[in-house]
């Protein structure tokens, strides 16, 4: 038993060992891709500046078109049946001439994505009007397919090929940041303030996730070295029950005489 002991602690500080030799790529920043990343760079109020750039770029809005200032809406849909479908957005806001757009960051391949689009897009469209409105009241919508009032803009990143030397607009660093900033170990240092601050938000969101990560691996140890413990004490239990030393039990286990 004293064998089997050293053998099974030898195994596992060699796999400690292994473990220590293996090297993780360092991450400075969080996957924006992400949900959570993705939602917190451009669905909370204190990154509405990160929002207005992203929209004004992507939809080509110039002059007196341009997005000046728009609220955040629920991201929940409410049913409208008590047996209805609920649908959550990553992104959803409107502007201050009523129009509304949906913003959503797509990473799994679905067969019904463009009909799922088409449900989010007419169910904020519809939700405009109320009983007695007319339906010249009806805002235009942008969540490429245009229709009279409803538009898509689909950005594939996968066809994104510009290296960070390449980039000059600032439409360029947004589809940078969201196709390759999990991979990178800095900024590009020639991007927009609003290209940098958001590079500090997933920073800032990489170093919350290590504190949770930290902090979950803490109590794994500390539920390890509890385990340790016990299995340390039923193993000093049956050997002093063979007449083992307590020399030797302490070589084995580590456990002081007192202890012992």
């Amino acid at each position: 038993e004293i064998q089997l002991y050293k053998q099974r602690t030898c195994r596992m500080g060699l796999n400690h060992l292994r473990n220590l030799a293996t090297v993780r790529p360092v991450r400075r920043f969080f996957n924006p891709k992400n949900d959570v990343a993705f939602k917190k760079i451009f669905g909370v109020k204190q990154n509405k500046l990160f929002l207005l750039s992203f929209l004004n770029l992507i939809l080509r809005r110039e002059g007196d078109n341009m997005i000046e200032e728009v609220e955040l809406l629920p991201q929940e849909l409410s049913p409208q049946y008590e047996d209805s479908k609920k649908s959550i957005l990553d992104v959803s806001c409107q502007d201050k001439k009523g129009r509304k757009y949906i913003v959503e960051m797509q990473n799994k391949r679905l067969s019904s994505f463009i009909q799922r689009l088409e449900y989010y897009a007419s169910r904020i469209y519809s939700d405009q009007l109320f009983e007695g409105a007319d339906y010249l009241e009806l805002k235009p919508e942008s969540n490429i397919y245009f229709l009279p009032n409803l538009s898509y803009v689909f950005v594939e990143l996968s066809k994104f090929s510009k290296c960070s030397e390449q980039l000059k607009t600032p439409e360029n660093y947004w589809i940078h940041l969201l196709k390759e900033a999990s991979d990178e170990n800095e900024s590009p240092k020639e991007a927009p303030n609003e290209i940098q601050e958001a590079y500090g938000t997933m920073m800032a969101i990489l170093d919350d996730e290590d504190a949770i990560r930290t902090a979950k691996n803490k109590g794994r140890e500390e539920e390890k070295e509890v385990g340790s413990e016990e299995t340390k004490e039923e193993i000093t239990c049956k050997l002093l029950k063979k007449g083992y030393s307590s020399q030797d039990i302490s070589d084995v286990t580590g456990l002081s005489a007192s202890k012992i």
